[in-house]
């Protein structure tokens, strides 16, 4: 009986320390102001139109979903873009999958100048 009871007591701390509400979660109040663009020249030339890789990234230890971005000039890109990274929306690059940090969303895109690609939205996923 002894063992029975410490088992249920067992169990009964166990399912308090799992309870969502108990959990500890990280920050939610990240946002687009977490996000930093960056675009480098890559170094090649595509149909007169210089290459970059533009690398997307967070400081933030919640990752930020709906990452959306001005990058005007990009759907005038002779390197075609990587569908499985990013869509451009009129003007808005439109990220595929969430950046967490560590973990940033890259693609290639070639512009006879640098864009100035600027945060539009952001939010947390966590």
């Amino acid at each position: 009986m002894a063992n029975a009871t410490a088992l249920l007591i067992f169990l009964l701390a166990a399912l308090l320390l799992c309870h969502p509400g108990n959990a500890q979660q990280p920050s939610s109040s990240c946002g687009k102001s977490d996000i930093s663009v960056t675009a480098a020249a890559a170094g090649n030339v595509v149909r007169g139109q210089r290459e970059y890789v533009a690398t997307i990234r967070t400081s933030c230890a919640c990752p930020l979903k709906d990452v959306r971005v001005w990058c005007g000039g990009v759907e005038d890109s002779a390197v075609p873009l990587d569908a499985g990274v990013v869509e451009v929306d009129e003007g808005m690059c439109v990220l595929k999958r969430p950046v967490s940090k560590g973990s940033p969303a890259v693609f290639k895109y070639s512009s006879a100048v640098p864009v100035n690609f600027r945060v539009f939205n952001a939010a947390p996923a966590c």
